[in-house]
């Protein structure tokens, strides 16, 4: 049962009254935002309306698994976890820092794709420095027809204060909000993976089947090159995997004047989205080996193999368990 107060409460009627239909919900980390999402939606479901829950908060997921944007449809007596994505945008990261382009893309395609009476959009809390600037292009990306704005005083005046024109409800934070360290942040997320990927199996696809995104490999054209495994030459230069393990630190070597070079097995338990013909994004999948000389790659997903026409690499390296061994993926690769 939610403690819920009065001005939280005082807000939905405002909404389902007016019957605004975008909602924006904005906070910095650890103010309820999750919780306010859930109330909101259980009041506008009461309406007997359908309610479209965009959960754009790629770290703390709560509905499919993290380094995504995904689309749902909640209904009654159904907690945010069991609520399916209908409709998912591959982020590749569980932080918007770095990826700021991307979650405006992601955040405006999921929304052309809502059906719903009332879309609450929840968001990161990453709103200060870089990540007001990324709140401020999703307010001008979503237009909505109002901004809730969960916070301690006055902590979103600066973000808001470009917006005023806009219809916001300011709101306290909730009291029962209890702040998670980086330890509980990251044991959620690699839960989370762990989950999505233990029904996972194993596929493997002809390299000329699937179409490559999100980074140079693959967008070129092979060359025969001895003294690598592989070589391609794309219109930003020549790019090559090394022949052998990397006796310094994995990396972009520069022993090879005018080739970007890709330590051996750099993808390797490698984050990626997959997606179908119409590139629309169907799931998750790790990259567990690139046969160069086969020309084929074997992906650990739960996605059926018949409908993955699409791979788009991440930047976070998981474990099939879940575990997250880290972002160290060798900028050569999309760089």
């Amino acid at each position: 049962m939610l403690d819920i107060p009065p001005a939280w409460a005082w807000s939905a009627d405002q909404i389902v009254r007016h019957k605004w239909r975008k909602i924006l919900v904005l906070g910095a980390v650890d103010r309820g935002k999750s919780t306010y999402c859930r109330f909101l939606i259980r009041r506008c479901l009461e309406t007997g309306q359908r309610v479209a829950v965009l959960d754009t908060d790629v770290g703390q997921k709560d509905i499919g698994p993290p380094a995504t944007l995904t689309l749902g449809y909640p209904e009654v007596a159904q907690s945010l976890a069991e609520v399916p994505p209908v409709a998912w945008y591959f982020l590749g990261a569980t932080s918007p820092a770095g990826h700021l382009l991307s979650m405006i893309v992601g955040v405006r395609q999921l929304l052309d794709a809502a059906r719903a009476a009332y879309i609450i959009i929840n968001t990161t809390g990453f709103v200060t420095g870089p990540g007001r600037v990324l709140k401020s292009y999703k307010i001008e990306a979503v237009r909505p027809d109002v901004i809730v704005a969960l916070e301690h005083g006055r902590e979103l005046r600066t973000l808001l204060q470009a917006y005023r024109h806009y219809r916001i409800l300011r709101l306290p934070a909730s009291a029962y909000a209890t702040p998670k360290t980086f330890e509980q942040r990251r044991a959620a997320r690699e839960r989370a993976f762990g989950t999505y990927f233990a029904t996972a199996s194993t596929v493997e696809l002809a390299l000329r089947q699937v179409i490559f995104q999100r980074a140079l490999l693959f967008t070129g054209r092979k060359l025969e090159q001895k003294d690598f495994l592989y070589a391609e030459h794309t219109s930003e230069g020549i790019l090559a995997i090394a022949a052998e393990e990397p006796a310094d630190t994995p990396g972009v070597r520069t022993d090879t004047p005018g080739v970007r070079v890709l330590p051996v097995g750099f993808e390797r338990h490698l984050l990626c989205g997959v997606a179908n013909r119409r590139n629309e994004g169907i799931g998750l999948a790790l990259i567990m080996h690139i046969d160069f000389a086969r020309e084929m790659i074997t992906l650990r997903t739960p996605v059926p193999a018949a409908q993955i026409k699409v791979v788009q690499f991440g930047a976070l390296y998981v474990q099939a368990d879940g575990r997250e061994l880290g972002s160290h993926v060798p900028r050569g690769l999309f760089a």
